[in-house]
């Protein structure tokens, strides 16, 4: 695992199971906090029922807030009036429910906030993200983004190093 501080951001390139991921993830819970997964609501009829029930049940927050740390570069409007979708945010708590969570959209956002919060009081996006590793192959190479680079240098750094095999790069 190799974690690069770009600007404004960080990223953690990986190769790891479902299951690290969602230990990482939980690395960035803190006791007060929460991790809220986004889901487009209008995708809600392209899962089954299960899945649609543990979204819901787990809802906190719909709104069309776009939190990652860059414009959005491919066109999500609703169509017929050019509307910004509306996005579910549902959180997972337990270890089994960030992996579902994760199942449910592999290249995932959530943000980190703290309890009873509103919604713009989020103090950390984590997103996940794979680029082609090479032209030939379709090889993929996995990343782990975060926002709040100050907050994983002083408080998630050295859990990290302690629970992963880990460079950084700067």
């Amino acid at each position: 695992m190799k974690i690069n501080f770009k600007q404004p951001y960080g990223v953690i390139k990986h190769n790891m199971s479902t299951e690290n991921i969602a230990d990482l993830i939980s690395l960035f819970i803190e006791n007060d906090s929460i991790v809220l997964f986004s889901f487009y609501e209008r995708n809600m009829d392209l899962f089954d029922v299960n899945t649609q029930e543990f979204i819901l049940e787990r809802c906190v927050f719909v709104n069309s807030e776009w939190v990652l740390p860059w414009g959005e570069s491919i066109p999500h409007w609703d169509e017929p009036n050019q509307t910004p979708p509306k996005i579910m945010w549902f959180s997972a708590v337990k270890k089994e429910e960030i992996i579902k969570a994760i199942e449910i959209d592999n290249l995932f956002r959530c943000i980190v906030i703290k309890k009873g919060s509103d919604f713009k009081q989020h103090f950390n996006v984590l997103f996940h993200q794979e680029y082609y590793s090479s032209i030939d192959e379709e090889d993929y190479e996995y990343y782990l983004g975060f926002t709040n680079k100050d907050l994983f240098l002083a408080n998630y750094l050295d859990e990290v190093k302690k629970r992963f095999e880990v460079s950084l790069i700067e």
